[in-house]
């Protein structure tokens, strides 16, 4: 009986295996695209959802108005006024100098951005707090008023939710 392979009995030779040992490929140091998009998709969508709540300027309460009509699409600046004093974007100002410093560089580069889609100039908002007494809006208009280059057009800006009540 010749049963065994110690018996002389032929091998069975499976063709997938080597007796060779196993060869690797040399390691693959390109990017892999894929996760990139993957997470360029997602900041995407981040910025997407969060540009629209920020906001430009500081939040006061507004006067009411009971008519307004409407002004042009533009590049726009915005200067808050309250009982502190004087706000660009998020910042305080109640010095006149750094305020007008701070208020001529974001002119001009709104102006630029105002003449790139064919606008003559900026507008500028003033939001003025309800709380506050109008001289101290006044004054931040006088400030304004100095400005070597004074803006073409200013706005006050009011709120018109409680005129329509």
């Amino acid at each position: 009986m010749s049963g065994g392979p110690a018996g002389g009995a032929k091998r069975r030779r499976i063709p997938y295996k080597s007796n060779h040992g196993v060869k690797h490929d040399a390691p693959n140091s390109d990017i892999n695209v894929t996760p990139l998009v993957d997470v360029c998709l997602v900041l995407l969508i981040i910025f997407m959802v969060v540009t629209p709540m920020l906001g430009r300027g500081r939040d006061v309460r507004l006067p009411t108005l009971s008519t307004a009509s409407e002004h042009k699409e533009g590049d726009q600046v915005f200067v808050s006024v309250d009982d502190e004093g004087a706000w660009i974007e998020t910042d305080l100002y109640v010095e006149k100098s750094t305020f007008l410093s701070r208020l001529e560089e974001d002119l001009k580069i709104a102006n630029g951005k105002a003449a790139a889609v064919g606008y003559t100039g900026p507008i500028l908002f003033v939001k003025g707090d309800r709380e506050t007494e109008y001289g101290q809006v006044r004054i931040v208009m006088e400030w304004i008023n100095t400005l070597e280059i004074p803006p073409q057009e200013i706005a006050l800006v009011v709120d018109l939710t409680d005129a329509a009540q």
